[in-house]
This record gives structure tokens, sequence and C-alpha cells, in this order.
């Protein structure tokens, strides 16, 4: 019989959302083993562009949350992988007349600094795609997600090619020969290892190409495509978002390089170097979940249809022990995944309470409330 190995916590799910959550857990003092059944950024975080920019809006909550995540994240990577991190701005371009003229109302609501580009600031773009003007972020980046990833999981354990099925038993979370008291599901968009009836995380499939080009393109753009700025001779084309497309992935590639060259003419001399691909995790309201996971019978039976002044992160919700969940974060995990981790750790270690715009309970809330 194996031997147990006893850790602090179990975190499952080696994308973004695991492994912030793993490192402040360390930060924290804790032991922590980090698990996948596949390896290290193996879905989608693997295949992110790994753009850190800002959301444009008017102001709404989901604006200011990812604002907040987006500032926390440029000094985080900055700090932590100054080897994996790229400060190179970034250039937001209007897709149409329509959008441009949500940009001027968004220009009131953007508490972050900008400047206004003009096509004579800018003359690598196709002059055609500038004539509304364009948000230029000077504080806007990326980061190579390989280098992140390696860097914050160094002196945590790790175990790949497990298919995680925890199991409770004696005040512990076993998987396998492993225990903690803790466990995190930060699964992205794969099936949720402990069933919690009342979340639904999705996927949204999407790939991104990397081209090997001379092109000089030195700030990364977003239109309906991102292109990073290009470093050693590398560009990042980015992504597709595919619901119900019946094209091939081969297609959809193509079809991302064709309108990456009209938009930067210089990059028809590029060369794919590789393809990546995955499933980001979404959910409905589109804020990310952090939180402790609720023991869902428990809460039928105490809460019944609890009244509307009962709010995420209540001492009346019965949880279950030493479970708890990350994740949601869409097409911005590397954006979320610094400040999202940062607050499960604290949840965890220290017993903090989430804002309640995040809290995964606003789902239990809206699931004991619209049962029949």
């Amino acid at each position: 019989m194996r031997s147990e190995k006893r850790y602090d916590a179990i975190v499952v799910g080696a994308g973004i959302a695991g492994i912030s959550t793993a490192y402040w857990l360390k930060e924290a003092g804790q032991k922590v083993l980090l698990v996948d059944k596949k390896g290290l950024l193996a879905g989608a975080s693997g295949a992110a562009g790994a753009f850190l920019s800002p959301r444009l809006g008017k102001g709404g909550d989901l604006q200011k949350i990812t604002n907040e995540a987006y500032l926390f994240a440029l000094g985080f990577y900055a700090k932590a992988v100054p080897e994996g991190f790229f400060q190179k701005g970034l250039v937001r371009i209007p897709k149409d007349e329509g959008d441009a003229e949500k940009f001027a109302t968004y220009k009131k609501h953007l508490d972050l600094p900008y400047r206004w580009c003009e096509a004579e600031d800018l003359p690598f773009i196709a002059p055609d795609f500038m004539r509304y003007g364009a948000f230029c972020f000077d504080h806007s980046a990326f980061v190579d997600p390989m280098t992140v990833a390696k860097k914050l999981i160094s002196g945590i354990d790790t175990v790949w090619g497990v298919d995680a099925k925890p199991e409770r038993r004696g005040g512990h979370w076993y998987i396998g020969n492993c225990s903690a008291k803790n466990i995190v599901l930060a699964t992205g968009a794969d099936k949720l290892p402990v069933e919690i009836p009342y979340i639904t995380i999705g996927g949204l499939w999407g790939e991104r190409v990397d081209v090997e080009s001379s092109a000089e393109i030195p700030v990364t753009l977003h239109q309906k495509l991102s292109v990073s700025a290009n470093i050693d001779g590398i560009v990042r084309i980015g992504a597709t978002h595919v619901r119900n497309d019946p094209r091939s992935e081969i297609e959809r590639v193509n079809r991302l390089i064709v309108d990456a060259i009209a938009l930067v003419p210089d990059l028809r001399d590029q060369r794919i170097v590789r393809i990546y691909a995955g499933h980001r995790s979404s959910v409905s309201d589109h804020f990310p979940i952090v939180g402790a996971v609720a023991d869902t019978e428990a809460a039928k039976v105490q809460l019944k249809t609890p009244p509307k002044s009962l709010k995420p992160e209540s001492d009346a919700i019965p949880y279950l022990p030493g479970c708890y969940i990350v994740g949601g974060f869409g097409g911005r995990g590397f954006v979320f995944g610094p400040l999202m981790g940062r607050m499960a750790a604290e949840k965890i270690v220290n017993g903090a309470d989430v804002d309640i715009r995040l809290s995964s309970d606003r789902y239990l809330l809206r699931y004991l409330r619209n049962r029949r």
C-alpha cells in the first residue's frame, strides 16, 4: 500500500486559474499539490494570446472589476515573471462606424490613461482600419503563458495525467494517495470533479496562431482579431470564438491570417510556427467565480427559498468542508488569474470574504430562488 502524502491544499487544474491560486497558497506558507489530467497549460490557458488589456464600457461593475484585475496583473507579472512580460502597449481599433460611436461613449467612463491615435500615428496599419481613430493604452502588455506558468509553480508539487475524482474521508480530501484539508476546483471548461448543481461552466472554443515574420509591429492591436507586437520575429494572431461554426480549424486559422494581413500588410511574409487551441471557460454573467462551494442539499433544507436580503458570503450558507472553486474567466484568464488567485487563497487561508459580485454564492442563491 502506497504511503499517504499530506498537503494543506490540492489544486485541481493547471490552467492560469489553478496556477495562480496555487502560487498564492504557497506564498501564504501552504504545502500545495497541483494536479491536472493532461499537464501544465494543456487547455485554453496554453492557447491564450495572454493579452493584458483594459475593458471598455459604460462604467459598470464588470468593467470596474476587470480593470482592477488588469492593473493588478500588470504589476504582478512585471515583478514575478519579468522574463515573460512584454509591455508594448495596445491599440484598440473600432470594428465599424457603430463601434466607433460606442468608443466615443466609452471615453468618459475610462479611468485609465490613454491616448487617441489617428492613422498617421500608426503607419504600419492599413489606413482604412484607422479611419475612425483608436484608443492607445501605453501601459498594456502581454505575457508568454508557459514562461509564466513554469515560474509560478516553482516549489509546488505537481502530478500530471490524473483524472481527479476527489473523495472526502475523515476530514480530508483525497485524490489517490494524496490528501489535503482543502481542495480547489480550477478545471476551466472541463466537467467539475465535484458535483455542484448550481454552477454551470460552459466552454468557448478558440484558436491562436503564432507566425514568424519580419513585420515591424511595435504595439499589440485589437480589432476583429488580435495581433501582438513582434517579439524576436514572432507575432501572435488570435483568436477565434467558435460557437456552431461549420468551418474547420484550418479554415478558421487561415481566416485569422488573412484578416491579420489586411490589418498589417507587412505580415504577408508570415510563416506559421504553431497553432494553439482550447476551450475557454465561460459563465452566464461573465464575472469570474471565486469562493467556497456550498452544500447544496443542506442549503435546500436550511435556506429553502432565500429572501433577497440574504447576500453571498453570508454565515447562514452551509458549505462543503474545505471545498473551493475559482474560474469562469472567459477570454481574460491572464488578466483575472493573479487577483482572483490571491482572493481565493485569502478565502482559504484566512477565511476572508470574497467580493459578493464574484462569490460563487451568487449562483447558489439564484438556483434556490429559481427552483420550482
